[in-house]
C-alpha cells in the first residue's frame, strides 16, 4: 500500500468502483437500482425479460466495465505491473462513453409514446383527448427524477478521467500522507531544533 499515491486518477478510479454498488435509478421512492443490480438484471433478466431486450440488456451488462475499468487503473497505478498497458488508455476513456451513451438511452426510452390526435379522429373530443395527451406528456418523469447518487458520482468520475487522458486536466497528487513525507527526508539525520536567540 506504500505505493498508492492520492491523485486524482487513483481517486477517480477508486470512485468508480465505490459508485457501482451505490442506488444509480430509483422509481417511485420504493425501488432502487445500483450497477451491480443492473448488470445482474441485464445477465439474467427472470421477470424483468419482458420489459429487457437486445440492446438495453447489452447495454446493462456493459455496465460492469465502469467497475473495471477503476480497478484496472488502480491495479496498474498501484503494483506498477505493465500487463494491461494496452488497456490502461481506453480504461480512462471507456466510463464516460458508457455513461453518457447509457443516459442517452434512458432519456429516450423515458419519453412516452403517446399518439397525436387530431380534431377530426374523436369528433367533438379531439381538442379534449389533445390537452389530455399533453398533459401524460408533461407528467411523466424525467431523467433527472430518476436518477440516483451513484451514477452521478461514477459521471463525475468517469468525465474527470477522459479529462485526464485528453490532456486537459494535469492529474496531481492531492493528499500525502505522513509516513510518505517523513520518508522523503533524511531518516539519518533527524531535523535540529529551532534555535532560539
Amino acid at each position: 500500500m506504500s505505493n498508492f499515491k492520492f491523485t486524482g486518477a487513483n481517486i477517480a478510479a477508486a470512485l468508480l468502483i465505490l459508485a457501482y454498488f451505490f442506488p444509480w435509478v430509483t422509481a417511485m421512492g420504493a425501488m432502487s437500482l445500483s450497477g451491480f443490480s443492473i448488470t445482474s438484471n441485464g445477465i439474467s433478466p427472470g421477470m424483468l425479460s419482458v420489459f429487457i431486450k437486445g440492446i438495453d440488456r447489452l447495454l446493462m451488462v456493459l455496465v460492469l466495465v465502469i467497475p473495471l475499468s477503476g480497478a484496472l487503473i488502480l491495479y496498474q497505478n498501484v503494483t506498477g505491473n505493465k500487463n494491461f498497458n494496452k488497456y490502461y488508455k481506453p480504461a480512462h476513456i471507456v466510463p464516460a462513453v458508457v455513461l453518457v451513451l447509457g443516459l442517452l438511452m434512458l432519456y429516450f426510452k423515458m419519453k412516452p409514446d403517446v399518439p397525436e390526435i387530431s380534431k377530426e379522429d374523436l369528433g367533438g373530443y379531439g381538442e379534449a383527448m389533445k390537452n389530455m395527451s399533453r398533459s401524460m406528456r408533461d407528467m411523466s418523469p424525467g431523467l433527472f427524477d430518476v436518477l440516483g447518487f451513484g451514477i452521478y458520482i461514477s459521471l463525475a468520475a468517469g468525465i474527470y478521467l477522459l479529462l485526464v487522458s485528453m490532456g486537459k486536466v494535469k492529474d496531481k497528487e492531492y493528499y500525502k500522507p505522513a509516513a510518505a513525507v517523513a520518508s522523503q527526508g533524511d531518516n539519518n539525520n533527524p531535523p535540529a531544533p529551532p534555535s532560539v536567540g
